[in-house]
Parts: structure tokens; C-alpha cells; sequence
């Protein structure tokens, strides 16, 4: 079963007819969260072999392994890195690897604007499973050295550092700016003719 935490995501790179997302507490990463459940469980599948054997064991089958690697966030997109050493994700990638990841941002994540709201204090999905996702695509989007930073992607990381697992209020009031902005854009765009700048903004509040 896949956790609802990562719904928005999913939907967000494989249904072409979603250009703009706000993800609440959301996950782009299914094995980071779950792995850390797993841990915090102390379930016999990750204290038997220190997280070693947890994926592909029953409690994470080889089938949801092979669906993440598909359909997930992380799993699509991280998965074209040619090392996975925990920390893949800070390294700029190679020329080989933007190679293979520019047909897959293009077509999932091309021209979309995402705005993230995470709770600083959230247990049940810690905004650090999702955080090595997040420095990846603002890495890959950002405005001077991204190497996907002219298809107009853009995303706002935006953390309320006092919030457990909830929609704060903060959350709300960042949400509705964010709207408004992007509709006041929109206007002005469709006045002016002019397209989308990419980029990436993070906030705590």
C-alpha cells in the first residue's frame, strides 16, 4: 500500500494535467520514509540485518521495490545516479547522468511550480526523509548553476519550524500568498505574452 503522504507527488509527476501543486506534508521519497519507520518500529525485517535486508523482505517486497523505483519521486529520478552512497545527491551529477535525467525532468517535472509546506517537528513524516530529494531537484533547478534550469520548474521548500504533523496556520497563510502571487504572475504573463522564469526558494518560518 502506498502511503498517502506521497500521493501529491505521484500525482504531480505522472498526470500531465497537473502543472501547479501545493504538497502539505508530503514525501517524494517512499524508501527514505519508510525505512525510517521501519527503524523507529524496530521491525524484525530491519533490526535482523541493521536495515540491510528490509528491502525486498516482506514488510517491503521486491514488487513495491520495483514499483518505487518506477513511479516514485526519488526512485525515478535519483535512481539514474550511477553511485548510491547515501550522500549521491549533494555530488553535481555527471555529464552521463544529466544525460539520462533530462528526458525524465523534462516529461515529469517540466514547467510545474511547486510550493512544499513541511512541520519542523513532524515524527510521523520528518521533513529529513524528503530533505535529499529536495536539495537534488532545487540543485537541478537552481537559477545560475542548475542543469535543468530552462524548463521553467520551479519550487518554493517552505518549513514551519514549531509545526508537528499538521497544516499550520503559518502553512495556510504561505499557501494563500503563494496562490495569489502566481495568479497576479499568471495575469501579467498573459497581459505581456512573456513565459516562466525556473527557480527554487526555501523558507523556515
Amino acid at each position: 500500500m502506498v502511503s498517502h503522504f506521497v500521493l501529491a507527488w505521484l500525482a504531480l509527476l505522472h498526470d500531465p494535467r497537473i502543472a501547479t501543486a501545493i504538497i502539505v506534508i508530503g514525501c517524494p521519497d517512499y524508501v527514505r520514509l519508510m525505512t525510517d519507520r521501519a527503524a523507529k518500529s524496530k521491525l524484525p525485517s530491519w533490526t535482523d540485518g541493521q536495515g540491510r535486508e528490509f528491502l525486498g523482505s516482506k514488510d517491503f517486497p521486491r514488487s513495491l521495490v520495483e514499483a518505487v523505483e518506477r513511479y516514485d519521486p526519488a526512485g525515478l529520478l535519483m535512481g539514474e545516479l550511477d553511485t548510491v552512497t547515501g550522500d549521491d545527491y549533494i555530488h553535481p551529477p555527471s555529464e552521463a547522468e544529466i544525460t539520462r535525467l533530462r528526458p525524465l525532468m523534462r516529461e515529469h517535472l517540466g514547467g510545474k511550480r511547486i510550493l512544499c509546506l513541511s512541520g519542523g517537528k513532524d515524527k510521523l513524516v520528518p521533513y529529513a526523509c524528503g530533505d535529499p530529494f529536495l536539495h537534488f531537484l532545487k540543485s537541478a533547478i537552481d537559477e545560475k548553476k542548475g542543469w535543468f534550469n530552462d524548463r521553467g520548474t520551479r519550487l518554493e521548500d517552505v518549513v514551519d519550524k514549531e509545526a508537528g504533523h499538521e497544516y499550520s496556520a503559518k502553512m495556510s497563510h504561505v499557501a494563500v500568498k503563494w496562490i495569489s502571487d502566481l495568479l497576479a504572475e499568471d495575469s501579467q504573463e498573459g497581459a505581456l505574452g512573456t513565459g516562466k522564469s525556473a527557480g527554487s526558494r526555501t523558507s523556515k518560518m
